[in-house]
């Protein structure tokens, strides 16, 4: 029943726009998903060998930016708990810190790095397909029967940054490539003072599959803009811009004050010398 209800719906929604055939299409489906904010605190940061060394002697720090430079996500099928997959992901951020040292008010601008991995669980379902690709050009081909782990995150903000002293050491692990895109390896501080930063992370992670569907197909999706290069002048440019008439008058913001200036309103929420709205659709004056 709930076929015969889906295709109704599509052959009365081919009806009423130009819909000429149904399509069969290969998409990537999220069979589950995640989203989630966290407050990653005191985060070990490492650096070269160089920077490292004016760490012991910095007075004060302040972390200026952070970006994800990469992340490994990594997923493990649960074996007790069928179609349900484990997923990690290990983020590495770049963070930009200004260090200032006694007596010096010009403060050596550095770069460091920080780590972070994420865990969750979620559904992907459980096939036994093997699937083959045209695109994979190995001698020894490998089917593909998991889903696949999808992590989405934002530059993450930064909260804080401090020097702390007589810290346990976090054993932080830095790969190779990561080593090679910051243009010199990384050490981790063997000193007694360390830099620490705590960020706000916002991501979403999911769980896809490949699944074959059939949609409505309309016309092709021709497009109407012209690839033309903008020639004009700035002044024949700036021209053609609307005038910002809500900058000048700003817009009436909700409900805060529809009864009028210095009206209050009655405890039923209505305004008790409202009449018909204007054509403005303000409320008149009775």
């Amino acid at each position: 029943m709930p076929n015969r209800n889906g295709r109704a719906a599509a052959q009365r929604n081919c009806c009423s726009t130009p819909c000429n055939n149904a399509l069969s299409a290969d998409i990537s489906r999220i069979y589950d998903s995640c989203a989630d904010r966290d407050c990653l605190e005191d985060l070990e940061v490492v650096f070269a060998a160089e920077d490292a060394a004016l760490v012991e002697t910095a007075c004060s720090v302040k972390a200026t930016g952070c970006e994800i430079l990469t992340a490994y996500v990594d997923m493990d099928e649960i074996t007790y708990n069928r179609g349900c997959y484990a997923i990690e992901c290990t983020y590495y951020f770049v963070v930009d810190f200004n260090v200032y040292q006694a007596g010096t008010g010009t403060p050596d601008t550095m770069q460091g790095v920080c780590t972070f991995t994420k865990r969750s669980m979620l559904y992907g379902a459980s096939g036994s397909v093997n699937t083959f690709t045209s695109t994979d050009t190995s001698e020894l081909p490998s089917s593909v029967t998991e889903p696949v782990a999808k992590v989405q995150a934002m530059d993450p903000m930064v909260l804080g940054s401090d020097i702390v002293s007589n810290r346990i050491r976090d054993c932080v692990q830095i790969p190779e490539a990561v080593s090679e895109a910051m243009g010199e390896p990384l050490v981790q501080n063997t000193g007694e003072r360390k830099i620490v930063v705590t960020l706000g992370l916002f991501s979403i992670m999911q769980l896809c599959r490949n699944v074959q569907v059939t949609l409505p197909a309309y016309e092709f999706a021709v497009p109407e803009k012209e690839c033309n290069a903008d020639n004009d002048s700035p002044c024949d440019v700036f021209r053609s811009f609307d005038f910002p008439l809500d900058q000048f008058f700003p817009q009436n913001g909700g409900n805060c004050n529809v009864c009028g200036c210095d009206t209050q309103m009655d405890y039923e929420g209505e305004c008790p010398n409202a009449g018909a709205p204007d054509q403005n659709g303000r409320p008149g004056r009775r």
